[in-house]
């Protein structure tokens, strides 16, 4: 009788997918964080015990009197309003902020809220790294953990890339969300933000090490999501960037329709689908009796991984984990470039001659060489790149927050990355 009242519903059409993202336009300005950091035991490095990550999710919100989140009997994390702190597969945390106007306001809160998280790993034998891979620990020695959506998830994804272990298991990274006004304003802000991605992926690379060696990649996060899954991971709308027309709400929808499903959920149930269907043919046909709903598109959308994500805000992805200062600089630079029309436009024309295969093609030079290379549509090296976009976002900060870029600026005039100083610490060593 269920499955008959399924059958009954009327499927979401185009167009109800694209008044979704109508209507989360936004006339503001604010700066959303997403911190995440891979957790060790503070004595063997190996993988921090999931008892001791829930104890301090525990501690954490009783002090502050957050919401415990279960999925089932397992806590996956804890929320107070739009802020949250939570689980990823491999047990590395996160640390989600509520939106923001001012970067001061963000420092004080994620600075707040990190230094609870570090006391209570002390207590409770964790410590916290600010790097964008596990450096002591591969996958095959990192339990997942207990959480539905994490399990259906690694088994589709293995099948599919054969990073994808090594992406949901051991990574961690930066992540900053921007308002859109409209669906013009969300287009030349995606462009810009994908035009820019290669080349702050690699200025922001942060993870030379896995398994306790040294590899020949500054960033394995990146090397890792470009070999996670092709339908759903990297630049993948290419129809989108190689198309200068068109309304990006249609645009990006019509891509995320074509990605195949992997499970929806029904009263707290996980149903599978392996893969098996499109959304666009979930929406015309149904499967097995369950009819599609527009929170099935939802979880959808949050199951492909491009650099750059359409979703209730815009959604950039593409930075290796950092200390706090480099974290709260990563969102100085977008704020400085996505909310100035100027400085969109002269990053537009700086980085035209780029199209979605170069920017494929230099992401994966950024995963193995940071920001030492040479981008030939440009006669310039990615260290030009950099040093021109900080600075262009320099100039549009106001005049307090301009200090959040004054260390990367004297970096990147070096001609270096964040992973350079790594490499260099451990030659002085040797």
């Amino acid at each position: 009788m269920q499955n008959l009242l399924l059958k009954q519903k009327q499927s979401p059409g185009l167009e109800d997918i694209i008044n979704y993202y109508i209507n989360n336009q936004s006339p503001n300005e604010k700066i959303g964080l997403e911190y995440e950091r891979i957790s060790l035991d503070k004595n063997s490095f190996k993988q921090a015990e999931f008892n001791n990550l829930f104890n301090i999710i525990k501690d954490f919100s009783k002090t502050n009197g957050w919401d415990l989140i279960y999925d089932n009997d397992t806590i996956i994390g804890a929320k107070f309003g739009n802020s949250s702190i939570s689980l990823e597969p491999g047990g590395q945390f996160e640390i989600s902020l509520a939106p923001n106007e001012s970067l001061d306001k963000i420092y004080l809160v994620l600075n707040n809220y990190v230094r609870q998280l570090d006391k209570l790993g002390e207590i409770y034998n964790t410590k916290f790294f600010a790097i964008g891979n596990n450096p002591k620990n591969c996958y095959q020695n990192l339990q997942i953990l207990n959480k539905r959506r994490y399990k259906i998830m690694a088994d589709y994804l293995y099948k599919k890339g054969k990073f994808a272990p090594v992406m949901m298991r051991e990574t961690a990274g930066v992540q900053v969300n921007i308002d859109y006004k409209n669906a013009i304003d969300a287009r030349r802000k995606i462009l810009c933000a994908n035009l820019m991605s290669p080349f702050l992926t690699g200025f922001f690379a942060n993870s030379p090490f896995r398994g306790g060696k040294l590899t020949n990649y500054k960033s394995i996060r990146a090397l890792a999501w470009k070999y996670t899954g092709p339908d759903r991971c990297n630049i993948f709308y290419k129809n989108v960037l190689d198309r200068p027309k068109g309304n990006i709400f249609e645009q990006y929808a019509n891509y995320i329709l074509d990605v195949p499903m992997i499970f929806i959920v029904r009263d707290n149930n996980y149903i599978e689908l392996n893969g098996n269907i499109t959304f666009r043919e979930f929406m015309q046909k149904g499967y097995k009796g369950y009819s599609a709903e527009i929170n099935d598109y939802l979880t959808h959308q949050s199951l492909c991984f491009p650099d750059v994500r359409l979703k209730n805000c815009i959604e950039i992805r593409n930075h290796d984990s950092q200390n706090l200062d480099i974290a709260i600089a990563i969102g100085a630079i977008y704020k400085g470039i996505l909310y100035n029309d100027k400085t969109i436009d002269k990053i537009l024309d700086l980085l035209a001659p780029l199209n979605s295969n170069s920017l494929n093609k230099y992401g994966f030079l950024a995963a193995k060489k940071g920001v030492d290379y040479k981008v030939g549509e440009l006669n310039l090296y990615a260290y030009d790149i950099v040093k021109r976009i900080l600075y262009l976002a320099q100039n549009n900060l106001d005049f307090n927050e301009q200090k959040y870029l004054d260390w990367l600026i004297d970096l990147i005039s070096s001609k270096r990355c964040i992973a350079d100083i790594i490499l260099e610490q451990i030659k002085n060593k040797t």
